[in-house]
């Protein structure tokens, strides 16, 4: 009886998430694992609005169990380690041997809002406190969401603070720019070029540097047989780290996968010369930018809420009907 090649994809990474339902659409003669620490992987573009509490927890995450079961995988739940030879090492379980094994499991934490079930106890811990000092350390839009949504959260009582050595969203258009900023200023959210010696918590909103050197094709650069994706994949020229770019990813590994099961040549992973970016600014209004095209007010997150619920709501990703 011929033995089945065995894929193993650890991590609910976004590009681990789009390469399995990528996949499922016909699924190869193969076994498929999903390993994730939990069941609940915390969509983090659902972060601001679970901070300011209009997001329902219950509908900030996705259900990777249910997403491996319908997508013709096995769900196993337990921590990822590391590799060596063809052996996955999973904390308190014993190795499970891969022909192929696709890592997407995020950044390494760093202080920051990840894992996003201890940062909601840390805020749970914030909201007890008389007068919160906190500072949000990053000037991109990880940051400046946290801090605008920290405010509506916690009050004025709370005194926040935004870390940012250079220019807050150096990336983004001007009038975004000064969006954001206004909005900052409005709510009474300091900028500053270092951490004060006092305060009672930094919060790193900010993606440290990707562990895994991968080559075009994503392949590590020392194992043909061991993909990566995603914030914890250090691409050959750097990648804007988002959501969109690792779905693209995804779609890749996805071939990528199916080829090296078969025995054939891989494919390059082509990054996009721009992606859509959308900054949550309060519970109704973001700023949008596509390149130097850009628009704010409800449009822009009419836009956002439709694409998160697009990635959320899909039957094979949650628990709910």
């Amino acid at each position: 009886m011929r033995v089945k090649q065995r894929v193993i994809l650890a991590g609910a990474g976004h590009a681990n998430i789009a390469a399995l339902r990528q996949l499922s659409k016909n699924l190869p003669d193969a076994e498929f694992i999903l390993v994730n620490h939990g069941r609940q992987a915390w969509y983090t573009g659902a972060l601001p609005g679970l901070i300011r509490g209009d997001t329902p927890p219950e509908n900030a995450y996705i259900d990777t169990a249910r997403l491996a079961q319908s997508c013709g995988a096995r769900f196993i739940d337990a921590k990822f380690l590391n590799f060596d030879r063809n052996f996955l090492h999973l904390e308190h379980l014993d190795p499970i041997r891969f022909d192929f094994l696709a890592i997407s499991t995020g950044a390494l934490p760093n202080g920051g809002v990840k894992p996003i079930g201890h940062f909601l106890e840390r805020l749970g811990k914030w909201e007890k406190m008389q007068k919160p000092d906190i500072g949000i350390l990053g000037g991109g839009a990880a940051a400046v969401e946290l801090a605008l949504a920290l405010r509506i959260r916690l009050g004025p009582k709370a005194r926040l603070s935004v870390l940012a050595p250079g220019n807050i969203l150096a990336s983004a258009p001007g009038p975004v720019r000064r969006a954001a900023q206004n909005h900052l200023r409005a709510g009474k959210i300091a900028i500053l070029p270092k951490s004060p010696v006092l305060m009672d918590e930094v919060v790193h909103a900010y993606t440290p540097e990707p562990a895994l050197r991968v080559r075009e094709t994503l392949q590590l650069q020392a194992h043909d047989n061991v993909f990566a994706a995603g914030d914890c994949a250090l691409f050959p020229t750097p990648l804007p780290r988002s959501g969109a770019i690792a779905v693209r990813e995804g779609q890749t590994l996805a071939i990528n996968l199916r080829r090296a099961l078969a025995g054939e040549p891989m494919h390059k992973f082509t990054p996009p010369r721009r992606t859509l970016a959308i900054l949550s600014l309060t519970s109704t209004t973001a700023a949008a930018w596509y390149g130097q095209f850009f628009w704010t007010g409800r449009l822009a997150m009419a836009l956002k809420q439709k694409l998160d619920q697009a990635w959320l709501n899909q039957p094979e990703l949650n628990g709910r009907d």
